[in-house]
């Protein structure tokens, strides 16, 4: 065995396993950032059931297809959105079990504010969802998910969450503006 191999053997046996971090928001809505280490991520067929290890998931498997970007969804399994994360999208998310249109309108206000994506071209002004998720924390209403990290929060704090979107968005593994093939959502005007 060469000095090269026992070196890179010894590295490997040193190596720290990948943790999350969490840094307090500090806003009026309790947020917390939440940062994730990427997970393999394969596409597995459409429909597969998938267990994440995270809450909501930030990477990992998901479906072969991503969602249409710039709608509003009512209902769209992760299996969708995650992949539109990791096409450098920012899901919105939340959490209403009684319904809450509320919630919703403001998370479609935080999303007309943001500004339009560097990286894309018109006609698409941003690569965002709204998604309601009923399988969110109990003691979350809202989320934003990027490739690697979630931002949870208790209610809509706008300039909290346009700050995540700020500087998460546009960071991942596959980074595209080109649109999804589901798009059973209403498009954001």
């Amino acid at each position: 065995m060469t000095m090269r191999a026992v070196f890179s053997i010894t590295l490997v046996a040193c190596a720290e396993p990948a943790t999350s971090s969490t840094t307090a928001n500090h806003d009026a809505c309790g947020g917390v950032v939440v940062e994730q280490p990427i997970l393999d991520s394969p596409h597995v067929p459409v429909g597969s059931p998938i267990v994440w290890p995270s809450n909501p998931p930030t990477s990992g498997p998901h479906w072969p297809v991503w969602a249409g970007w710039d709608r509003d969804y009512a209902v769209i399994p992760r299996g969708y959105w995650l992949h539109n994360a990791e096409h450098g999208g920012v899901v919105f998310a939340y959490r209403c079990d009684a319904g809450c249109p509320d919630v919703a309108d403001q998370l479609d206000t935080v999303v007309r504010g943001l500004p339009d994506d560097p990286h894309c071209d018109p006609p698409l002004r941003s690569r965002a969802l709204i998604v309601r998720d009923s399988l969110l924390p109990d003691d979350r209403t809202v989320v934003a998910v990027a490739w690697g990290v979630y931002y949870t929060a208790t209610c809509v704090d706008a300039d909290a969450l346009a700050g995540f979107a700020a500087a998460n968005g546009g960071r991942a593994t596959e980074n595209t503006c080109a649109d999804g093939g589901f798009t059973d959502g209403t498009p954001l005007e």
